[in-house]
């Protein structure tokens, strides 16, 4: 059992102690065991919600190089990034991610994908809701729903199925009505 095992169920419900953090934070760089400390740090902040501390951590965890190429950690930044309206970056991160997605843990291709083409799809909305009405930004948005969809139908998942098609329907309403 690894010294980080400890921190693990505290970390996924959000309930670090401010003493566990402190340890978390003291693991060194050069330390092989930076990136867990720091994944269970960002899980903490996430689960609080705690937006600041999020950006923190994630910064932290891309300052090893291997970690620029986590599929994981570029979704959670991309996430970060369309919750914060800074679109550009979000397709960056996203479609970065979706580049190495063959690199994500076989248990959480699903989910992660899913994330992944939601967050595109949800940028190019964003993108074309702050556009004068431009019309490829519309269509990118349409076609990133569509993409969306399609991925969630394949596990059946309804409820992220419904959430596709009212964006969908939103968007598609939008479009008819430019026209």
């Amino acid at each position: 059992m690894s010294d980080l095992d400890q921190y693990v169920d505290s970390a996924k419900k959000g309930k670090l102690a401010s003493t566990d953090t402190t340890v978390l934070e003291m693991v060194d760089i050069s330390e092989p065991s930076y990136t867990r400390a720091r994944a269970l740090l960002l899980m903490n902040a996430q689960r609080k919600g705690d937006d600041k501390a999020t950006r923190k951590y994630l910064d932290q965890i891309m300052l090893l190089p291997e970690n620029q190429y986590n599929p994981v950690y570029l979704t959670d930044y991309a996430r970060w990034h369309v919750n914060h309206a800074e679109y550009d970056k979000a397709l960056e991160k996203a479609t970065l991610a979706e580049r190495y997605w063959a690199r994500i843990a076989p248990e959480l291709v699903f989910s992660k994908k899913a994330e992944i083409f939601e967050i595109q799809a949800a940028a190019y909305q964003g993108r074309f809701y702050k556009s004068d009405e431009d019309l490829e930004l519309l269509s990118s948005a349409i076609k990133g729903w569509e993409k969306y969809r399609q991925h969630v139908s394949t596990k059946s998942r309804t409820d992220l199925q419904k959430r596709a098609d009212a964006e969908l329907a939103r968007l598609q309403d939008i479009r008819e009505k430019l026209q």
